[in-house]
């Protein structure tokens, strides 16, 4: 266990040599394009929920892994995947944590512009105008008879729908499928979009009545996150750590068993670290909703900057 010690230990600070710099820390990572898409499509998926819903799921995927391998050797060749896959999830997280340090400018309060003759919506704007009709259907009930209101009603299950399919089917498509599988997901979400938000522009006009908040709020500039930025460090070196014992374990292939149980301990630790995060979007945003939308908005800012980088790469 020596030299996976000494891996562990030169993983990280190769990292941490890189960690406060986006350009560093990109080309550190060397994410290809088929590992950006599919992490912006894992992050698409845990939009209701937010960010801590796609590290949920990231690290439970390696520790269900961990405890699969006790009863199935099946499980031993996931153990290169699944490394790869938490690569990935320590990049988000090392994002994250600059943009809770404000070394990566918000893209949320940016207006974003499409030249293109067909209009593409946005997963933020959208989420805007169903919390805007949830907030409206709360005030007057009776909304809900309203043909445009039931219009968006039905494109929200719909959208959901369509999430759920992605989760089924997406992880179990070989990698030539993928790409062609995601085009037409795309174009069937920003589908759905489009006839919401025709529904909700046609109910606007027929109420006479314009969303109270025209500017969306800036949680990146109206809340601090400086304090939890060392939180996520600790997170993104549990998450390194785990990378580097399963790439070991698949590479040497002997006491496979005894090299991944050395990670059980970091189970709990990795539950408290998020449960710690979710505490403070509550205490900065004081109360349940707020909290879920500033994890929802970590989500947002993230697949930005990942498709940024997945556009110069392409």
């Amino acid at each position: 266990m020596a030299e996976l010690g000494k891996e562990i230990i030169g993983s990280w600070f190769e990292i941490k040599s890189n960690i406060e710099n986006i350009i560093h820390l990109r080309d550190y990572f060397k994410l290809i394009d088929t590992e950006m898409k599919n992490t912006i499509t894992k992050l698409h998926i845990s939009i209701e929920e937010g960010i801590i819903e796609y590290k949920k799921q990231a690290f439970n995927k390696a520790f269900y892994l961990i405890k699969s391998l006790n009863f199935d050797a099946k499980a031993i060749p996931l153990l290169k995947e699944t490394a790869n896959d938490i690569n990935c999830l320590t990049y988000v997280i090392l994002l994250q944590r600059l943009i809770s340090k404000k070394a990566i400018k918000s893209k949320t309060s940016q207006n974003e512009s499409n030249t293109d003759e067909e209009k593409h919506y946005s997963v933020e704007e959208v989420g805007e105008i169903i919390k805007e009709t949830q907030d409206a259907i709360k005030k007057q009930p009776g909304l809900k008879s309203n043909k445009n209101v039931t219009n968006i009603l039905i494109q929200v299950q719909k959208y959901k729908k369509e999430l759920e399919s992605i989760k089924k089917i997406l992880p179990h498509l070989p990698a030539d499928k993928q790409e062609n599988f995601r085009a037409n997901s795309k174009s069937t979400i920003n589908e759905i979009f489009s006839k919401l938000v025709i529904s909700y522009e046609a109910f606007i006009k027929e109420t006479n009545t314009s969303p109270e908040n025209t500017k969306k709020q800036n949680i990146f500039e109206t809340y601090d996150f400086l304090p939890i930025a060392e939180l996520f460090k600790k997170q993104a070196e549990i998450s390194d750590k785990i990378k580097t014992t399963f790439l070991f374990a698949d590479r040497e292939r002997f006491k496979i068993l005894e090299t991944v149980h050395t990670l059980k301990t970091l189970e709990e630790k990795i539950k408290e670290l998020l449960k710690k995060e979710y505490e403070y979007y509550h205490n900065v945003s004081l109360s349940e909703a707020g909290k879920r939308e500033v994890s929802r908005q970590f989500c947002i800012e993230t697949i930005k900057i990942l498709e940024k980088q997945l556009e110069a790469i392409s």
